[in-house]
């Protein structure tokens, strides 16, 4: 009598989105982490380029660790049961500004019906320029027409092809801008930050906090092997912190309600 085949173990996975990390290529991106995740535990990659999925894998998963940007948890925080395990930390740092700049333009007044390119909906494009430039320019914002595209980058090519008059991205994003193209970087002028919010963030649904902490330990652990440090830099980090390790402001910001 011949016995039944063992069940594999359930696959758990690590579910990424941040239009801020100016990914080139999200299969590179899988291909990498699922190598160094395999031989760890039952463990998968899950990378997503467009935000609905993303939330909707959220929406239906009830296991797993989400990555997300500090500026999309801070919007989902409130109607998803998640808690915050880990920021991404980059240069020692663990925040990060929004920068709105332009091209050919003198100061904010200028903007005036302008098309700014920027990474998220159009409701939050909008949001994040108010909060930016304050409520004394929420006239201003309204009269913007919006770009939404996939990542920060692709904002500020907007900008230098003339598809948008301003573009609002991240202080990292304008730092690889100037890396890989010194002469567009040179003919953006900054006008207004943001305040500072967190880096890339790892969540873990509450339900799945106590099973899931060997899968969050793991990514912890990933600054102390050669190849966990490259697949970090893929994500623009060095490392992680523990938010329990963070001083009291930061960590109780990131707590859900």
């Amino acid at each position: 009598m011949c016995c039944a085949a063992a069940t594999a173990p359930a696959e758990d996975a690590v579910f990424f989105f941040n239009p801020e990390s100016s990914i080139d290529s999200y299969a590179t991106l899988k291909t990498a982490f699922d190598t160094y995740l395999a031989p760890l535990g039952p463990y998968v990659f899950q990378p997503f380029n467009v935000r609905a999925t993303f939330e909707q894998a959220l929406a239906q998963n009830s296991r797993g660790v989400y990555m997300l940007s500090g500026w999309h948890y801070g919007e989902i925080k409130g109607r998803q049961s998640l808690d915050a395990v880990l920021v991404g930390v980059s240069k020692g740092a663990f925040l990060q500004r929004k920068i709105l700049s332009a091209k050919d333009v003198a100061d904010v007044s200028a903007l005036k019906g302008v098309t700014v390119a920027g990474t998220g909906s159009e409701d939050y494009l909008r949001t994040l320029l108010k909060q930016t430039l304050g409520p004394e320019r929420h006239a201003l914002v309204d009269s913007f027409k919006v770009l939404s595209v996939p990542k920060d980058i692709d904002a500020l090519m907007a900008v230098s092809f003339g598809m948008a008059q301003a573009a609002i991205s991240s202080e990292a994003s304008l730092q690889k801008l100037a890396a890989i193209n010194p002469k567009q970087h040179s003919q953006l002028k900054p006008l207004a930050q943001s305040e500072k919010a967190f880096l890339l963030i790892a969540t873990v649904p509450r339900s799945f906090r106590q099973e899931g902490a060997p899968l969050v330990e793991i990514l912890e652990d990933m600054d102390k092997k050669p190849e966990g440090v490259t697949n970090l830099k893929l994500l623009g980090l060095d490392g992680w912190k523990r938010v329990e390790t963070l001083e009291a402001p930061y960590s109780t910001q990131l707590r859900a309600p």
